[in-house]
């Protein structure tokens, strides 16, 4: 099977390429690329003149929710929605039912992922940095890196005791396995359900201060720095947090970071009218925390962005604000809200949007993705996306079991059209013969 990709803005920033061409997929297998390729003999060639021809996108930070909690995803759900937003790679976090402590379980993972009715894109499974995210007691890590982890976290659940974090780097070092940590000081979160500041006063919820993200921001990066671990501090949310990672980089700790849409896009303001999709965990923070945000993702204090989906299942969310879950789904619309936020706006430039969307969370995690080289990786790993088409979020049309996205309704501009991994995986409806593709 040979597919041109013919005429598109060919963007791939493991080569600091910017270039107008086509790109050649034969036998699964990217095999050539440029402003002159050979087509002849092609089986499809789709016209993508207008449209990004860029790496496979990698998300660093995704909930499966199987095994244990199908109701709220599965394995093969999420990776269609995967597929369907431009991912050819996603990273799995370890806080399902039972966690993902134990060798047997990355087995099940794996093997799920790679099954046919599965969405065709790679899982990298995230282990649990301690038994039963319980915080105390380390997991065998070397177990489960031979079993197949990327990374160690314990995610939703962060780990209180920084005796306990401090060995847990340590041990990382030796593996060379890095340390995925969400910062947060639950002693001062307890109870809280929004951002502590006028708007929880004015609602009456329970508030959680940016200290408490800070505070351990600021702990975790000082260990990465005396133990030399890679620390990927996921989901960053305040200015202050910001200005902490930054430092840390600048005294030389191996310390990356990534930003979700949600924290990029929308304030504390969205949570007015107790609408539970506007939950998330850090909270939604103000407008002064947007702009230096902002700031941080055009100078590459922050190094990528992820989604962060946790869908639920609606039953789930339809309760008082103060009861509802933390967390969105998100797989299907980071890539309309990355483009129509900082793209379009001129944050980012599109090669910079691809880095931080693809290469460098590859890179982060050393995964074999994020680049349109030929053999780099294990099978062709490609996205084409169209910046300019105009669309209406509607979680209704979305193949994730979570409807629970905050960008429902939304207008974006830029979306998914084709993504291949291997061989085509998914082709958005707006792609008809009549407007790009010619089938040969």
């Amino acid at each position: 099977m040979k597919t041109v990709l013919r005429n598109g803005r060919l963007l791939d920033p493991s080569q600091e390429l910017d270039i107008i061409g086509s790109l050649v997929i034969e036998d699964d297998q990217i095999s050539d690329f440029g402003d002159d390729v050979d087509e002849e003999g092609a089986d499809e060639i789709y016209d993508c003149q207008g449209m990004w021809i860029c790496p496979g996108l990698v998300d660093p930070h995704v909930h499966l929710r199987e095994p244990g909690e199908d109701q709220k995803e599965t394995i093969r759900s999420g990776t269609q929605a995967a597929a369907a937003g431009g991912y050819t790679t996603i990273c799995c976090m370890p806080n399902t039912s039972p966690p993902l402590d134990s060798p047997s379980l990355i087995d099940y993972i794996l093997d799920q992922s790679a099954s046919p009715e599965a969405g065709g894109v790679f899982v990298a499974p995230v282990g649990a940095l301690t038994v039963g995210l319980r915080g105390d007691q380390l997991t065998d890590l070397a177990a489960l890196k031979r079993a197949g982890i990327v990374a160690a976290s314990d995610d939703g659940h962060p780990i209180q005791n920084s005796l306990v974090m401090s060995r847990a780097m340590e041990f990382c070092v030796q593996l060379d396995l890095p340390i995925m940590a969400h910062c947060e000081d639950t002693t001062l979160t307890a109870g809280g359900s929004v951002n502590d500041g006028a708007v929880s006063s004015m609602l009456g919820l329970g508030g959680m201060p940016r200290s408490a993200e800070e505070i351990m921001v600021m702990r975790n990066c000082l260990l990465s720095l005396h133990t030399g671990c890679q620390l990927h501090v996921m989901r960053v949310s305040t200015w202050g947090a910001v200005e902490m990672i930054r430092q840390a980089k600048y005294l030389g700790a191996p310390v990356s970071c990534e930003i979700t849409p949600q924290h990029f896009i929308l304030t504390e303001e969205a949570c007015a009218d107790f609408n539970p999709v506007f939950k998330t965990l850090p909270p939604l923070r103000t407008q002064l925390d947007l702009d230096i945000l902002h700031q941080a993702l055009a100078d590459n204090t922050i190094d990528c962005i992820s989604s962060d989906h946790s869908p639920h299942a609606m039953y789930e969310v339809q309760v008082p604000f103060d009861e509802a879950p933390f967390g969105m789904s998100g797989l299907e619309s980071v890539v309309g809200a990355t483009l129509t936020a900082l793209v379009h706006t001129g944050l980012l430039s599109p090669l910079e949007a691809i880095r931080k969307l693809s290469t460098k969370p590859a890179e982060i995690l050393r995964l074999e993705a994020g680049s349109l080289k030929p053999g780099e990786t294990p099978v062709a790993q490609v996205t084409v996306i169209d910046p300019n088409v105009e669309w209406t979020f509607d979680v209704n049309k979305t193949f994730s079991k979570g409807k629970n996205n905050a960008f429902h309704g939304m207008a974006f501009k830029g979306k998914t059209m084709l993504t291949f991994c291997g061989s085509e995986i998914y082709r958005d409806a707006l792609l008809d013969s009549k407007r790009y593709a010619s089938i040969l």
